[in-house]
Parts: structure tokens; sequence; C-alpha cells
């Protein structure tokens, strides 16, 4: 399943960015999904939900999605608890 290895990909560059901005928990990621991705909404969410349901940093995250009309998936926002430092 290559929506697996894509989505895993896009979790893996949530958690560096979050750690980046010293985030500790993610609430919210915005992504931009392109039509030509190959990669549909609804794989994209099953896939984030099930490779983030263990991880402390993203339990829960809300996935947000956007069409765009190119083959890009980016992703464009994260929203959480700092670190409080």
């Amino acid at each position: 399943m290559h929506e697996w290895g894509i989505t895993r990909d896009l979790v893996d560059e949530v958690v560096r960015q979050a750690r980046q901005n010293m985030i500790r928990r993610v609430s919210r990621v915005e992504v931009k999904l392109g039509r030509k991705s190959h990669l549909t909404d609804r794989a994209l969410r099953l896939c984030f939900k099930a490779l983030t349901k263990d991880e402390l940093l993203l339990a829960g995250t809300r996935l947000v999605v956007q069409k765009t009309p190119d083959h890009r998936i980016i992703v464009s926002k994260i929203s959480g608890e700092g670190t409080g430092n």
C-alpha cells in the first residue's frame, strides 16, 4: 500500500516540525493534498489515524485536508501545546 508509506512520511514530517517548534502535543494538522497525488482524502485520514493513535505527541490530532490541483502533499500548518519555555 503506497498510501501507508506516503502517510508515514507525512507523520514523520509533522513530528519533525512539532519538535522544531517545541510543540509537545499536536492538536491539529493542516495538509494540502494534491488531486494528482494518487492519494485519496479517505485513505490519508485512515492511515493518519492508524499511524498516530499510539503516538503521545499525535494521539487525537485533528487532520484538516485541503485539496489542491497539483500532485504535492504538504504539511501547511501544525497547532498544539508548547513546552511552556
